[in-house]
């Protein structure tokens, strides 16, 4: 059994925060895990890309999943998420934040927003399944935009086989500081939910 991850975003998303808290889940599991970021000024809004890579029978020779190969795609903001879309495996799942965080591109109009439409015809090119979330206004709704990656985290949990929610939940928590905790558990929470009201649709 393996997973291969990637995460998409800019700096500040908390993108780290969510690999890191997976890696661990994963080790504390027994599996052999490789995980890794590249960054591109990330403190100042640049590209961040976590790399995930988790496996219970192989070894694992690199740190970076190859084009192709993601079986998920977690994408913080929508247009990194179709940066790095040719790394998802076409049988891959992913789970996209629709809110834009501009980008110092995107300011300097190099880059430009992908439409929902255009995004999803991009996708549809694949033969896997996913979701398009605005996980940013949920945790706006819930008083802080900075438990985006919180509620992804818990997104993530209702599409994957490999790590318990209830597991990822108690490492992120072990993670912050406990004031926190509520609001974190609501975000979490809050992620599940939305995957699950797509799911039944």
């Amino acid at each position: 059994m393996k997973l291969d991850l990637v995460i998409a975003g800019v700096g500040g998303q908390g993108n780290i925060l969510a690999s890191q808290t997976l890696a661990k889940c994963a080790m504390d599991e027994g599996f052999t895990v490789v995980n890794t970021e590249t960054k591109g000024a990330a403190q100042r809004g640049g590209s961040v890309l976590s790399h995930l890579r988790i496996s219970s029978d192989r070894q694992i020779y690199s740190p970076l999943v190859p084009k192709g190969q993601a079986d998920v795609l977690l994408g913080f903001e929508p247009l990194e998420a179709m940066r790095y879309i040719n790394l998802l495996s076409r049988q891959g799942k992913y789970i996209i934040n629709t809110a834009p965080v501009p980008t110092i591109l995107a300011k300097l109009n190099i880059d430009r927003y992908p439409t929902r439409e255009e995004m999803i015809n991009t996708i549809g090119q694949l033969d896997g399944k996913g979701y398009f979330i605005d996980a940013t206004q949920a945790a706006s709704e819930l008083g802080d935009v900075l438990l985006t990656n919180v509620v992804m985290l818990g997104a993530f949990t209702e599409i994957n086989a490999l790590l318990k929610p209830e597991t990822v939940l108690s490492k992120l928590l072990s993670q912050i500081k406990e004031s926190y905790h509520t609001d974190d558990v609501k975000a979490f929470n809050r992620g599940r939910e939305l995957i699950q009201v797509l799911q039944a649709e």
